[in-house]
């Protein structure tokens, strides 16, 4: 915050933000909840794994 601080005080308020800013009111899509999976967790075997070829 300090270095967010000095930066806006030597170019100017509002130079540097945090990335979050601004985000909610550009955004044009939503999650669409209904498409989500009904399971909550998932197996290990489920799980992708990736061996190393050598």
């Amino acid at each position: 915050m300090a270095a967010m601080d000095a930066s806006n005080s030597r170019f100017r308020r509002g130079a540097v933000v945090p990335a979050r800013v601004g985000l909610v009111k550009k955004r044009t899509w939503s999650t669409r909840f209904e498409m989500r999976s009904p399971r909550f967790t998932m197996r290990l075997s489920e799980v992708p794994s990736v061996s190393a070829v050598q």
